[in-house]
């Protein structure tokens, strides 16, 4: 434990290159002491054991942690790497809840599916995982509290070793649109997303509602919040808020962008979209009040929408960022963009937007 109370010396690194080792880290922070001898660094891990491209770092003194802030922005290879200051309790709570030994990732063959296409059919996963043996009734498709799609999917395998070959399709594409999947299990189901069934007056929060915050139950119903939270969307004093978006789109043709860079400002995504010219940008800011690395921008019309997908994996500083399509031909708003002006900042069941 590094010395300084109970907050410790700590800082968190994001931005790291997933090859990246103690020894380049200690590298990147040769100026100041690294408690333990230097071996204090932790890395944090998806569920399926891939590295997260952050980590923890406890340091010696103060001083140390002083240092190691200034370090923000310095680059590692090609990547420019970013240091806040944390504390031990945001470490140790991120570090029981990430990685694949963490609670409720037990091999039941259960995977949970992100990003399909607005409309996708379960015939169209059974295609997908051609081959992979589905069980019976197996895919369940969560839809938020207006019945509209969340874009996610859970489909139980008939083994977890089936369920091993299927997570091996990440990334992979139905129609335009490419396929997160992750390992999932009952557990996950059970607490964020069957409670969205009940009626809503008659439900109890969930363990990651804010009590009294209005917008908990937002986030559940999108069906982002869990994951959001898993890749870093926590409060300083190591909970989790609610990190949902009142984005609402006015004309239904949207491209959600992921892994900004944290300083991209509203005028850079015009820029990186140009000569396509958006109709609004919205960046997108976590429970912490910082930007998320992830933004909606929304285009006057589906060919538009489409035309900028064009600039996926392209780059914006020295980050490549992530296009997500969320438009579909004729698609308009589907009925609830004159309330968006009135709902920024202000998210209420009534009108959960699905960006994803």
């Amino acid at each position: 434990r590094a010395l300084g109370g109970e907050g410790g010396f700590v800082v968190r690194v994001r931005g790291l290159p997933w090859s990246c080792s103690v020894d380049e880290v200690q590298r990147f922070f040769s100026e100041c002491k690294i408690a333990n001898n230097g071996t204090s660094i932790h890395f944090t891990y998806t569920r399926e054991g891939r590295p997260s491209g952050e980590a923890f770092v406890e340091l010696e003194s103060e001083e140390d942690l002083k240092i190691a802030v200034k370090k923000d922005r310095e680059t590692m290879g090609h990547r420019y790497v970013e240091v806040f200051k944390s504390n031990s309790v945001e470490m140790d709570w991120v570090l029981k809840h990430t990685g694949p030994n963490c609670p409720d990732t037990g091999g039941d063959g259960l995977v949970r599916l992100r990003g399909l296409p607005f409309g996708c059919s379960k015939e169209e996963i059974v295609q997908f995982f051609a081959g992979l043996e589905i069980v019976p009734n197996g895919i369940t498709l969560p839809v938020d509290f207006q019945g509209r799609s969340t874009g996610e999917a859970f489909v139980q395998f008939a083994s977890q070793d089936i369920a091993e070959k299927a997570l091996k399709k990440h990334k992979e594409r139905i129609g335009h649109r490419y396929i997160e999947i992750f390992k999932s299990s009952r557990a996950e189901v059970r607490t964020h997303y069957e409670p969205q069934r009940k009626v809503m007056g008659m439900q109890r929060p969930g363990p990651y509602d804010r009590p009294g915050g209005g917008r908990g139950y937002n986030s559940m119903a999108r069906g982002v919040s869990f994951e959001r939270m898993r890749r870093g969307g926590y409060g300083g004093d190591g909970r989790y808020g609610d990190s949902g978006s009142s984005f609402q789109s006015t004309t239904g043709h949207c491209v959600h962008m992921r892994g900004l860079p944290y300083r991209a400002t509203e005028t850079d995504i015009y820029n990186f979209f140009s000569p396509l010219n958006p109709v609004r940008v919205h960046l997108e800011i976590g429970p912490d009040g910082r930007v998320t690395g992830e933004a909606d921008v929304e285009f006057a019309t589906h060919e538009d929408a489409v035309a900028a997908m064009s600039k996926d994996k392209a780059n914006m500083q020295h980050r490549y960022v992530e296009l997500f399509l969320n438009s579909t031909a004729g698609g308009g708003s589907g009925g609830y963009g004159g309330q968006m002006m009135g709902s920024m900042g202000k998210t209420s069941p009534s009108d959960i937007s699905n960006s994803y």
